[in-house]
């Protein structure tokens, strides 16, 4: 769909007594603003179908990075990100999907207590339910120097209650005397109004030879090449304000004064499957998109091995790993 165009039938008819929900103009948040911008994508709330807006996916003129346009304002987060927003609810899953969920949740917990190692401090910046976190503890065998951050005391509360510290707070202005061995940042960065910020003001809350640990969708990926002109699943539509590729997320981090030293493509067969939903919505096919669901076993098995043999072939999944490191002191 071209940039402005009129709303198709079903669009009109799926989101026809949704909001319209209060955005914002941004420009480019890396290289300089006044470059300019192309539209690589149109699109609207593919997924919960919370507002009628219709959004652009911009592609910045002078550096490798996407965002969505025009941003929802702040009070807007309230409706974009429904109850039933799955991340929301990751630690009530049950079957194979949880199973598979925690594997992958665990092999990313002993990475980040590798790091760590056995004294160091770890913040989870916007932890949501704290699956990761969990995750950490468990293995851990404690949750003594496990940090949560979110924006909301409502959020944190539960984590509270299981003997996480708690920081509240937007990231970009986060206050602690604490330093940390590890920051995470967990399919966070795509989400905050002012990622450039962020990682500034975290970079100042890691101890000397700290590290960021972030992982994010990659806008270089082979489901991004086949998808992009709209139905791509890491778009998220109006969720992901800005996306990355390894080159943009580089950037980023040596702004901050951070060394990267270490990059991993990792498998995400969640944005093959919403992909495919997306499409087969915006077609009309109702019944069939429903089927296409990231809940459904049966199909994040084959998405994960198309991912899998995408990285044995050299090829770039949409989940990408970078670790950057703050000097440590002389």
């Amino acid at each position: 769909m071209p940039p402005n165009a009129e709303p198709s039938s079903t669009q009109k008819h799926l989101l026809q007594n949704k909001p319209e929900i209060p955005c914002r103009n941004v420009c480019s948040c890396l290289g300089d603003p006044r470059a300019g911008f192309s539209v690589a994508a149109t699109g609207y709330d593919f997924e919960y179908r919370t507002c009628r807006n219709q959004f652009e996916i911009r592609r910045a003129a002078d550096c490798d990075l996407l965002y969505v346009f025009p941003q929802p304002c702040a009070e807007a987060l309230a409706t974009i990100y429904p109850p039933e927003y799955i991340p929301f609810q990751f630690h009530q899953l049950h079957g194979p999907v949880r199973w598979a969920r925690d594997f992958v949740q665990g092999r990313k917990a002993k990475a980040i207590l590798q790091l760590a190692r056995e004294t160091g401090k770890i913040l989870d910046v916007g932890t949501g339910s704290g699956i990761l976190l969990r995750q950490i503890a468990r293995m851990k065998g404690s949750t003594k120097d496990l940090y949560a951050n979110d924006f909301s005391d409502s959020i944190l509360a539960p984590l509270r209650k299981k003997g996480f510290q708690t920081l509240i707070g937007q990231a970009e202005t986060l206050e602690t005397a604490e330093r940390f061995a590890v920051i995470c940042m967990n399919q966070v960065l795509e989400h905050l109004q002012n990622p450039v910020s962020v990682v500034h003001r975290l970079s100042t809350l890691l101890a000397p030879g700290g590290y960021l640990f972030i992982e994010t969708p990659n806008i270089a990926s082979l489901d991004a090449r086949i998808f992009g002109a709209r139905f791509w699943g890491g778009y998220h539509i109006p969720r992901h304000f800005w996306l990355f590729s390894e080159k943009s997320l580089r950037q980023l981090l040596t702004s901050a004064g951070l060394c990267v030293t270490r990059v991993r493509y990792l498998a995400s067969p969640a944005f093959w499957i919403q992909s495919v939903h997306h499409l087969l919505l915006d077609r009309g096919w109702f019944k069939t998109a429903r089927f296409f669901s990231e809940k459904n076993p049966l199909l994040l098995a084959p998405a994960t091995i198309l991912d899998l043999l995408t990285g044995a072939l050299g090829g770039k999944t949409s989940n990408i790993r970078i670790v950057a490191q703050k000097q440590a002191e002389s």
